[in-house]
């Protein structure tokens, strides 16, 4: 995979032969920096225009790039062809009178030759006018530059008031003030570049009479202060104009002024406040009416002259047009505190949708002050935040401030839950809970949220086991039949073969059960979660999976989203598979409804149900929000393990129990599951007799018992094949990134688990340290090397995954030979792993670099990526897919490979640039450097490369 040398090589034939056009310019430079000019200046007079056109695009300190007597040399071959390359820094460019007139000449040539074509002329106006300017320029040859262009301008077809090109470079070589006047008479279009030089030159100056000497000017071309009002950002300009302007540019004008508030301070901050004032207080309402239809121009500066200024009109639009966006409310709270202070009756202006954004701000006493008008605002919002806002902001408060405040007495449901939350989050539990037993008592809170009021009086644990029992049953029979009104919600519900599902329920309490899932604000209230836990736990399996099918058969309708409260109560293993497979179902044609499926999936938080959660996450054929979803589930998972996400990852290959051993019973016979060499299951009875399949019931009245040993049977079947699956890629990703296990801990996941000591004997493993040994897993369980011999693990000794790519000589061969004696199927590619490294030269800093000039047919990247584990990267400006990744989650690293445009649709035999792969740290999304790499992935990632580069166009 080395570079091509093209030094011998004609440059017509590289162009369309052996690379693209940044190779070619980069084998141009070196020619013309090794003495051999002629070939380039010959190519450049030659060479396809479309060529020279993407050449005149090639960058890369080349030769033209860094000596301006090189670029010019080309400029007078590339003009004629209305091509010019692109010139060295500021620093370096040639700007003299010689210069200058040599290039127009070239222009002048350019336009003789082409008989003043279109294009010639655009040409001539966009590369070379601007460039005949240079320090110490005549006016007069300034003005004769101007004249011309203005001429060609014409010729092109453009009126004097557009702008086809740029002059901004020969108008500041006019110096005096009169002259950017002058030339500003002549053509709007050079009105416009003046006022900006003019402008830039001023800007460090004070705003009072910055632009008094073209004031006579304007007094001829008042049509110009109407455009170009806030470019000029002079109030005295706006002022002698506004008598005259018209409704629409006096709004534009406010918000002119409105903008210099913004980006000016002191003496000219007073200069614009003492301009504004007296247009405000000519026509306050119309300035308001402005403020509000720009509300997004409103800023700290307006906020606080309004207020130093006591308009009384829009001193009341002050809180509305603060609070326009709740992420920069902090930027005023000054003026806020303020004008609350003086004017708490102001409250009752502020936005609801955003008092969550304002609460914190205020202090005690000011809260204190505005509390009766603040529980007014929250009675119009049913926002959750606001209410978490409110809850924050009690503990900063007493009781009695509430009480005071009248807020219980108000009967309004979003004050009254706003209240409830707070009462049960504040500090002073004495006081709180009396107000919240009379709540209760006065009936003023629906039964689910009467239900978490209930539990949390009685000052339950929210994890601790609901009672059961008769008593328990009965009492909680009772509290349901308070519940008298059922919500629309559970129509559909209310019949009896559902209602049946709830058993030893009464259909009454499971009505109850239904309605409190319904109508609860988020997760399932303590009233249902004890109703619920009266069901068997067979019971609560079957009803939970009944809901979900309902769920899934309604294509996830997001108003059924309630029921799959009550089925997560109960849900076990048996939905994870019907989850899981709706998932990717849903990928394409409803992907938020997926990403719900995986959050339900996720929340059933056994091993197994996780285990397919990963599989979502890493899964090729799944992108977006569901695998991120599934991730970040991943991450919430481990953290409630108190685990690494690295650690989670080793736990999710569940053994169903069958490490303990699983009986299912049927009436009198009892049968133990067996698992085979092959991962499949047989049913053992107690004389030894062994089935595949459970033996047919004939007792009608075993028929329930029957129906959940084979339910169970059948889950853990398909299960151990699901889990299975996922051991290869989990394996691989293990062995790329040099994962290391602790003896203990390799051998409880290893060697104890009735699963992955099976497939772990298709592996080669290997002891870390000065002297590795390679072993793997007998038949017997024991552990031998290559050669037959017995390993014993030392009890600090460290494992991995074995590679070739830090193999001894000769070792890769001897595991060859051993897993052909033995017959072994592996599970994982370990001896044929790629084991070459990447040279010093394709290793930077942050980046594996690609082969230069690779490029590979877009339909051949997506096959051979796909393979590789990759998926498409976010589709970015263009539109293009600029990188395809590869997570590693165990690992903590991503992987992407970075390219050039690619279409988001496949375009066959589209070439896509290949720039590199970099890698990157999934938690600190720092780049972590090839170089510290582990071996194993470093050689992966090169051969990603190769692969590639043996696909190149």
């Amino acid at each position: 995979m080395s570079d091509t040398i093209y030094s011998a090589t004609p440059l017509a034939e590289i162009d369309t032969t052996h690379a693209d056009e940044s190779v070619l310019a980069s084998e141009i430079s070196l020619r013309l920096r090794d003495g051999r000019a002629q070939e380039a200046f010959d190519y450049f007079r030659q060479c396809d225009k479309y060529v020279l056109n993407s050449l005149s695009r090639a960058s890369g300190d080349l030769a033209w790039e860094t000596d301006p007597a090189v670029w010019l040399a080309l400029a007078r071959i590339t003009v004629p062809r209305a091509v010019l390359l692109r010139e060295p820094g500021h620093a370096l460019r040639q700007r003299d009178a010689a210069f200058s007139h040599e290039m127009r000449s070239l222009g002048e040539q350019l336009l003789a030759a082409a008989g003043a074509q279109r294009d010639a002329i655009m040409f001539v106006m966009s590369a070379i006018v601007d460039r005949l300017a240079y320090p110490g320029m005549p006016r007069e040859e300034v003005f004769e530059v101007l004249e011309w262009n203005l001429t060609l301008s014409r010729a092109a077809g453009f009126a004097d008031d557009q702008t086809p090109n740029q002059v901004h470079l020969l108008v500041r070589q006019l110096t005096e003030t009169a002259d950017l006047i002058a030339l500003s008479g002549i053509a709007e279009r050079y009105f416009e570049t003046a006022m900006y030089v003019f402008r830039d030159r001023v800007s460090g100056k004070p705003l009072r009479g910055r632009w008094a000497a073209w004031h006579d000017f304007f007094q001829r071309h008042p049509e110009y202060i109407d455009l170009n009002h806030e470019a000029l950002a002079d109030p005295a300009l706006i002022l002698e104009r506004w008598d005259l302007a018209s409704t629409t540019v006096r709004k534009n004008m406010i918000g002119s002024l409105l903008h210099a508030l913004r980006w000016h301070e002191g003496a000219d901050l007073d200069y614009i406040g003492e301009t504004i004032d007296p247009l405000i207080r000519a026509n306050e309402d119309f300035f308001g009416t402005v403020l509000q239809e720009q509300f997004y121009r409103f800023n700290p500066a307006a906020a606080r002259l309004i207020w130093a200024r006591q308009y009384p009109a829009l001193s009341t639009l002050l809180l509305p047009l603060t609070m326009a966006y709740p992420g920069s409310i902090g930027e005023y709270r000054e003026v806020l505190l303020d004008a609350l202070s003086s004017r708490p009756e102001l409250m009752l202006s502020a936005v609801p949708a955003s008092l969550d954004a304002l609460i914190p701000l205020l202090s005690e006493d000011i809260l204190r002050s505005v509390l009766p008008d603040l529980g007014t605002l929250i009675g119009k919002s049913a926002s959750k935040t606001l209410r978490e806002a409110v809850s924050r902001m009690g503990r900063r408060l007493d009781i009695a401030d509430i009480v005071q405040a009248g807020w219980l007495d108000v009967r309004n449901k979003n004050l009254r839950l706003a209240c409830k939350d707070l009462l049960m989050a504040h500090p002073d539990q004495a006081s709180a809970s009396p107000l919240l037993a009379a709540m209760l008592a006065g009936g003023q809170l629906d039964a689910a949220t009467a239900s978490t009021v209930q539990a949390h009086l009685a000052q339950g644990s929210p994890d601790a086991a609901p009672a059961t029992g008769e008593d328990a049953l009965a009492r909680l029979e009772t509290q349901a039949a308070s519940i008298k009104r059922w919500s629309a919600a559970i129509k559909q519900f209310d019949t009896p073969d559902t209602l049946a599902l709830f058993q030893p329920l009464s259909g009454h309490a499971a009505r109850a059960a239904l309605h409190l899932a319904a109508t609860a604000e988020e997760g399932l209230p303590p009233l249902a979660v004890s109703l619920l836990a009266q069901l068997p736990a067979e019971a609560r399996a079957r009803l939970a999976r009944y809901l979900v099918e309902l769920w899934i058969g309604n294509d996830g309708n997001p108003k059924l989203r309630w029921i799959l409260r009550l089925a997560l109560n109960g849900a076990d293993d048996r939905i994870v598979d019907l989850l899981s497979a709706t998932v990717y179902a849903w990928a394409k044609t409803r992907k938020q409804r997926a990403v719900i499926a995986v959050e339900q999936l996720a929340l059933i938080d056994s091993l197994y149900a996780l285990a397919r959660v990963l599989e979502i996450a890493e899964s090729k054929k799944l992108k977006g929000a569901i695998p991120e979803t599934a991730l970040h589930a991943l991450k919430a998972a481990a953290a409630r393990r108190q685990l690494a996400l690295g650690e989670l990852l080793d736990e999710l290959t569940p053994d169903f129990g069958l490490g303990q051993g699983i009986a299912l019973c049927v009436g009198a016979q009892t049968w133990q599951l067996v698992l085979q060499g092959d991962l499949s299951l047989r049913l053992v009875d107690a004389r030894g007799k062994v089935s595949k399949t459970l033996p047919a019931n004939k007792d009608p009245a075993l028929t329930a018992a029957w129906d959940a040993a084979s339910s169970q049977f059948k889950t853990v079947s398909a299960a151990l094949k699901a889990v299975a699956k996922l051991q290869a890629p989990r394996m691989l990703a293990a062995l790329v990134t040099a994962k290391t296990w602790s003896a203990p801990r390799w051998t409880q996941l290893f060697l104890d688990h009735a699963v992955l000591r099976i497939m772990g004997r298709s592996l080669i493993w290997q002891t870390q340290g000065a002297d590795p040994l390679s072993f793997r897993i007998a038949e017997d369980f024991s552990l031998l090397q290559a050669n037959d011999e017995v390993v014993t693990l030392a009890p600090d000794a460290q494992l991995s995954l074995w590679h070739p790519a830090t193999a001894r000589d000769g070792e890769a061969e001897a595991w060859r030979s051993n897993f052909a004696d033995y017959e072994i199927v592996a599970l994982i590619d370990q001896i044929g792993a790629p084991t070459a490294l990447p040279p010093a030269a394709s290793m930077s800093a942050e980046c594996l670099l690609a082969p230069a000039g690779l490029r590979v047919p877009q339909e051949q990247l997506a096959s051979t990526l796909a393979r590789f584990g990759y998926r498409k990267g976010p589709v970015n400006d263009g539109p293009s897919i600029d990188w395809h990744e590869w997570h590693l989650p165990a690992a903590q690293l991503s992987v992407h490979l970075e390219n050039g445009y690619c279409s988001p649709m496949m375009e066959i035999g589209s070439p896509i640039e290949i720039n590199g792969i970099r890698v990157w740290h999934a938690e600190t999304y720092e780049t972590v450097a090839p170089a510290s790499l582990p071996v194993p992935l470093l050689a992966t990632l090169w051969s990603h490369l190769h692969a590639l580069d043996a696909r190149r166009v």
